[in-house]
């Protein structure tokens, strides 16, 4: 049984080489960042438009129940008027 040995030698490296490949890396994680940047801009400007949409859904939904159910409307408020004094005076 024959074992053969790997050398460990390891390869020469030419110095203008590797200061290539350090500067194309460079330009690789800038190009990556910005795209990353850009990428969590456009994300968050959709999310603020949707937040925005869905607030107004909320208030026109509020709005129509409110004037479609006054007297219901009036008692709620009144209810939560009343838990809100109960729980502010007893701290």
């Amino acid at each position: 049984m024959s074992l053969s040995l790997k050398s460990n030698k390891k390869p020469d490296v030419i110095p203008e080489e590797l200061g290539e490949q350090i500067e194309t890396l460079r330009k690789d994680l800038s190009r990556l960042a910005a795209e990353f940047t850009e990428d969590v801009s456009d994300g968050a400007e959709k999310a603020g438009r949707q937040i925005s949409r869905t607030g107004r859904q909320a208030r026109k939904t509020a709005t129509d129940a409110v004037l479609g159910h006054p007297l219901t409307a009036v008692g709620i408020a009144a209810g939560l008027g009343l838990v809100v004094g109960l729980v502010a005076r007893k701290t």
